[in-house]
């Protein structure tokens, strides 16, 4: 329940900060939390340490996000949003591993190096040359896309630095008329036909408020929530905090601290998978053959549970193991992290960071409604019937993604921006 409150949180002040500065601070949260866990004596102890971590994790996940969509060329922006989500992985496969050497303390006093170190790589890198350019640092923008094309020269960068100047200039309702002459001959661009929303005067907060509500917005926004929507289901989101008391239910011939490397191990190679795909074959067939593999899965695990547990079928430990490892790995080949790539593509610039934020706060506050509901759910329906219901959640989330979801890869931030932009005209 913390996490959607940093994530609110950094939507209102990473436009303000930037995206560097908000990811460097974050770190300082994160390391008392892990020294609070390790020195712990008290219970109010640990649930301070988990409420600050909570915070700040959902802090970072905006910022993150758009800062490496702000970055990247069109063509490796998939690649390297894919890369993020494979390192959050492997910081779980990594905090297990220690878990499973070192006794609990230890792990966490390892742990208060990483935010360390966090900080001091972070303090290397530039600023986002497109937050600099809303903020009038022409200067300051051109050397941060210099450094990051490799410490190119100002010529080398001259035309993808004009572009992102007439994306800037667009998204600030300057310089309009310029802007559409431009995008018009390259690519038939015609503007944001809200753009209309132009203050002399600094917004007040109810010009924010209408600004923020234009279908601009709205429409990606609604778009990347009723993703998350998909993927809690598909993944089975709600079983996590319960998963020792279901294996054991199913007999599953593994312990949890090997089963939790194996799940993280899982997890990190379709991953992998995906970075390497999401180039060559899109965000759109990933999300497809993904949410295929674990409605199937989940469908799967409700018919095996419902024929072995009200027919008395004989249970056969493997099948829901082998069916688990399909899961996780189907899951992170697409809809893991897929729907945080369109985080950072989807949203305008104006408006991004407190979209971004608010996308974040839903993706946690659905998973926390699920989670509690999921004994209920299971008291009424039973284990089989959790299964069924959203492995056919999952499958409806199929026509979803086949029916809403663009496919943004390689394509520029104003070209997905005039996406929204015609499909809210049509």
């Amino acid at each position: 329940m913390c996490q959607p409150l940093g994530c609110l949180l950094s939507g209102c002040v990473q436009n303000v900060f930037g995206r560097k500065w908000c990811l460097l601070l974050v770190n300082v949260p994160h390391l008392v939390a892990w020294y609070l866990l390790y020195s712990a004596e008290s219970s109010w102890m640990l649930y301070t340490s988990s409420a600050i971590m909570g915070i700040s994790i959902g802090f970072l996940e905006a910022p993150g996000m758009a800062y490496i969509g702000e970055i990247c060329e069109p063509d490796i922006r998939g690649i390297m949003s894919t890369f993020s989500s494979s390192m959050v992985v492997l910081g779980h496969l990594l905090e297990f591993v220690l878990g499973w050497i070192f006794p609990w303390r230890t792990t966490m006093l390892v742990s208060c190096l990483v935010p360390v170190f966090a900080a001091a790589t972070i303090s290397l890198i530039p600023e986002s040359p497109v937050w600099l350019l809303t903020k009038g640092r022409r200067d300051e923008a051109l050397s941060s896309l210099r450094w990051l094309r490799g410490w190119a020269s100002a010529e080398e960068v001259s035309e993808e630095f004009h572009d992102l100047e007439l994306y800037c200039q667009a998204s600030k309702n300057e310089f309009n008329s310029f802007l559409e002459t431009k995008i018009r001959k390259s690519s038939g661009y015609t503007g944001v036909p809200d753009s209309e929303f132009v203050t002399k005067k600094e917004p007040s907060a109810v010009d924010i408020v209408r600004d923020f509500l234009r279908p601009g917005i709205l429409i990606p926004l609604r778009l990347v929530v009723v993703y998350f929507f998909f993927f809690h289901a598909g993944s089975l989101t709600a079983m996590r905090p319960y998963m020792i008391e279901v294996f054991s239910q199913l007999q599953v011939p593994v312990s949890p601290s090997v089963l939790t490397i194996w799940s993280a191990t899982l997890q990190g190679a379709g991953a992998l998978l995906c970075m390497g795909l999401v180039r060559l074959v899109g965000k759109r067939v990933l999300s497809l053959v993904s949410m295929s593999g674990c409605a199937l899965c989940c469908l799967s695990l409700g018919a095996y549970t419902y024929f072995t547990t009200q027919h008395h079928w004989p249970s056969v430990p493997t099948i829901p193991l082998l069916l688990f490892c399909m899961l996780y790995f189907a899951m992170n080949l697409g809809i893991s992290p897929i729907p945080w790539l369109l985080i950072s593509e989807v949203f305008p610039n104006r408006g991004r960071g407190v979209a971004s934020g608010i996308c974040a706060a839903l993706f946690y506050a659905i998973a926390f409604l699920v989670s509690k509901t999921w004994l209920n759910l299971q008291s009424s329906v039973e284990l089989y019937g959790c299964f069924f219901l959203y492995g056919i959640i999952a499958a409806i989330g199929i026509v979803f993604i086949y029916n809403c979801l663009p496919e943004t890869e390689g394509k520029t931030l104003a070209e997905i921006e005039m996406h929204f932009t015609k499909k809210n005209v049509k």
